[in-house]
Order: structure tokens, then sequence, then C-alpha cells
């Protein structure tokens, strides 16, 4: 991701490689694995929490420096966490966290999964609950919504919105998912292990879209954040949308933006209907959100994207909301004028509107988010480790902008790369536990009939069989994008997919 790339075609097999397993890796066929989620990555590692069930206490990890793969030992319990597909993840390079949460089960109580990689030969695992680790609001299990670093405080905070609220179900409901309302934001703040709930204002995007994904920028002077949420489908009629909506941190305004985004939009040029649903994001240096993947809908039929019409890469300049059709990796932000036009300010930042229309929910809370988290300095866990404890820097205002990116805070294509080899894996497992499903998203009462399962062999990665439908990178091989792994300059990107999906009749980007 270091020079010019061509987004809006088929992605070139000269941008592809073989990614293989190495022969004596032990796994077990048999073994049911009950989350296929997303895989994890700190500065130069990926953890395949996929994998969770084969061997106790363990995960595959990969590290990209050495090319090495191993089997990674975790304290602090078994990791398996049961039927928590479709969960919220998010993972913070900068000091070596990794963070899980909803959907352990209908109607439970909902948990924080924190997992410690900031030293590498010693992982941990420990699960919060509140009272029990963290403090605040109780959060509700939120199931195909969105979880976003964000670099303010002391280590930064966890944003979290959208999709559906599974909290609100019991073990024998039966009706339609309950959506989470978008108009009401938790927020995690890392160093303190405190939820609050901060009410928003604005445009709000419908409460019955889920399935989108999310990025997040900071403007050049640093004084307030921008989260963009990208496509998604619609609940309540099964429509999906290329929809382009933001969300202006500290005033807590949703703004919409689809129609600028629309001016450039290919896919809508073509068809007027098209949708794109459950794809990855990631965004570059803080600067264009990276979309790789989704489902597409063309009215009501899902098609097969895989054409150059509706490529499985996309680039969203956030600066303008334009998308590109050339990726330019040295692309700066600035914050796009449908944004300052309602928060204040130009594009250099300068934002009026510093706090939410109807106050903030705690006045701890409106001190975290006017604190911004210090720069810290990558190494790679090959040779030394970045304990989330070291002493970091003091940041002047103009550099505070350059850590838009620091949750990612490695090579450049790392998380990219994480994002093809995720939504891979997740595609099979979604057409599966989609089979049987209403259009409303019924929560099935049997939390085994939709599971997934993997397995390791010997000289690549295999997954079960699924629906047989193509995917963007082949279904036997992991591919990784062709490059040689660089240190970012510290201003990277932050970064969330959401995951899920309601529909049978999907067909996977590829």
């Amino acid at each position: 991701m270091t020079a010019d790339l061509p987004v809006e075609r088929y992605m070139p097999n000269s941008l592809l490689a073989n990614l293989s397993i190495p022969a004596n890796a032990s796994w077990s066929e048999g073994t049911q694995v009950y989350s296929p989620g997303p895989l994890w990555y700190t500065n130069d590692t990926l953890y395949g929490f996929a994998a969770l069930g084969a061997i106790p206490n363990t995960l595959p990890s990969y590290n990209i420096t050495a090319g090495t793969w191993q089997f990674a030992q975790v304290t602090g319990g078994d990791l398996s966490f049961g039927n928590n597909t479709d969960a919220q993840s998010i993972s913070v390079p900068q000091f070596g966290l990794i963070f899980v949460m909803g959907r352990p089960s209908v109607s439970s109580a909902s948990s924080l999964s924190r997992f410690d990689a900031s030293d590498p030969a010693n992982l941990s695992w420990t699960i919060e609950t509140l009272g029990n680790g963290s403090h605040g609001i109780e959060v509700p299990n939120l199931a195909y919504g969105t979880m976003v670093y964000l670099p303010a405080g002391e280590q930064g905070v966890l944003v979290s919105f959208g999709g559906e609220n599974d909290t609100a179900l019991t073990e024998s409901y039966t009706g339609p998912s309950v959506p989470s309302d978008n108009s009401v934001i938790y927020i995690y703040d890392i160093a303190s292990h405190t939820w609050w709930a901060q009410k928003a204002s604005g445009d709000i995007p419908p409460i019955w879209v889920i399935d989108f994904c999310s990025g997040a920028a900071i403007s050049p002077d640093g004084g307030a954040f921008h989260i963009t949420i990208y496509g998604g489908s619609n609940e309540e009629d099964a429509d999906f949308t290329e929809a382009v909506y933001t969300l202006s941190i500290p005033s807590f305004t949703w703004i919409n933006a689809t129609s600028v985004s629309y001016q450039s939009n290919a896919e809508q040029s073509v068809n007027a209907t098209a949708g794109r649903a459950s794809p990855s994001c990631q965004v570059y240096k803080g600067a264009q959100l990276v979309v790789v993947g989704g489902s597409v809908r063309l009215g009501n039929d899902t098609q097969d994207s895989c054409n150059p019409v509706f490529s499985p890469l996309r680039a969203l300049d956030l600066s303008t909301y334009t998308w590109q059709t050339i990726f330019d990796p040295n692309v700066t932000y600035q914050v796009p004028p449908v944004v300052y036009h309602v928060i204040g300010g130009n594009a250099s930042g300068g934002a009026t509107q510093t706090a939410p229309s109807s106050g903030w929910a705690d006045p701890s809370l409106a001190a975290i988010m006017n604190q911004r988290v210090p720069q810290a300095t990558s190494t790679s866990s090959v040779t030394t480790s970045t304990p989330s404890t070291a002493q970091k820097p003091a940041l002047s205002p103009s550099n505070i902008g350059a850590i838009a990116g620091s949750a990612v805070g490695g090579a450049a294509f790392l998380a990219i790369l994480a994002a093809v080899i995720w939504y891979c894996c997740r595609a099979r497992r979604r057409s599966s536990r989609l089979k049987g499903g209403n259009a409303y998203g019924q929560v099935p009462t049997d939390g085994t009939e939709n599971l997934s399962r993997f397995e390791m062999e010997a000289k690549h990665l295999n997954e079960l069989p699924g629906d047989g439908r193509p995917h963007e990178a082949g279904t036997t091989q992991v591919y990784e994008m062709q490059a040689e792994p660089s240190e970012l300059p510290g201003d990277d990107f932050v970064n969330h997919r959401a995951e899920g999906g309601q529909n049978a009749d999907r067909e996977p980007v590829r």
C-alpha cells in the first residue's frame, strides 16, 4: 500500500501471493469452532481468533516481519466464548490490545473481552463485566454494529453503536430483531475501564440499517474526530444501501454525506438501486476509507459483483467523500465542507460545536474526549515489545493529527490483509448462518445449527464446505497483498468493520 493502486476494478493477480501454513501445524478436524471472528493484529502479527477450539488456550499467529507461524500460548482461562459470532472487535496495536464485545448469547449479560498482546511472549486474556472489571453503565450486546478506536484520553476510547440489540431479546423470543438506536453512542475508556452512553443528534442513520463498515479520521488541528460509516442492509425491507454518514465527535453530530459521495459512485451511476452490505473497512493514514468485499444487491436481486463495476476493493477520499479510481497513498486529510458547514470551522479544523447539543452524559467523559493520546513509537515484536505502560512523549498541536491512525501503528498493509483474510473466512460462515433466517434477522433459539468450523492441513488453510459460492481470494488459500512490510509514520489508520447480514440470498464480493 505504498504505491498508486488501481481500485474500482478487478483485483490483479500480481497483487496477490500465497501464504502457506506450515506442515507441522497441529489441527483437529473434528473440533467445533464457535466464533469465526476477524483476525486480530498488533504491530506486525496476525492472531487467528477464528481458530479457537483446536488447542486449549492457544491462538495461531503469523509474524509478518519474520514470516513465521506459531501457536501462541495465552493465559487467563478459556478463550472460547461460545456463540459470539458477529460480535464487535477492534485492534489497538499502539498498546498491543484487542477488544471483543457483544453477542455471547441472547439475553445474557454483556461483557468486554480484552486480549493483551503488549508482550508477545506473555499473552493474556480477561473478560470484563459491569462491577467485575468495568465500571459505568450496562451496555447491551450488539450484533452487526460497529466498534471504532479513537485516540482520546490516556490510552484511547472505544466507540460502539448500531446493529441489533440482542440484550433486549429473550431466549423464547421469536419476533423480529430489536434494532439499536443510532442516536445512542456507547463509549469505553480503556484506561479507566469505564462505559458511558452519550446522546447524539443531527441527521441520524435509520435504526434498521445494519451491516455497515466504518473508520475514523481526525481533523488536522486534532480538535475533532469524524467516524464515517458506509453501506449496510435495511432489516425492514431487505434493501441494501450505499449511504455514507459521518458522526462528528465531540459534538456527537450525525451528518449525511450520501448525496456528495453519490456524485462519484460508479456503482450508483450504473444502477441507482445498487447497495453493498457487510464490507470490511480500514482507514489508511487517516485520509481514505479502504473498502474490501461485501455483498451487492440490485433492486430485489443479489448479484455476483465480481466485475469491473462492483469492485472487491474501493477507496473513499474522506476529505471530499469522492470515490477514487486510483488509490494514492500520499493523500492527506482535511475536514470536508459537508462536515464543517455543520459543526463550524474550516478544512483545518476549528470546529465551533465542541460539545453534544443535549449536554455531556458525564463531566469525566467530556474531560476524556478533550484529551489526546500521546504518540508512541511502534516496534516489531520480533526483537522487542512495547508495553502499554511505557512512558510516552507529549504532543504539540501540530502533530496531533498525525496520530489519527495510531490504533494500528504497524505495516501499512497489515490491517488490509487481515480484512481480506477475514472476509474470505466470514463470507462462507455467514452464508451457512443465514440459511433458514427470516427477513428480519430472527435470532435462532438453537445456538448450534449455524456454527462454522475450520481446520488446518499441511499445505493450506481450508474451510468446511459452504454453499459453493465464489469468494474474493478463493476458498482454498489465504492471500496477502504483495508488498514489503513498512513502518507507518504514526499516522496510519483507525478502523473497524461491522459483521453480519441476515438475508439468505446474498452473494459475496470477490
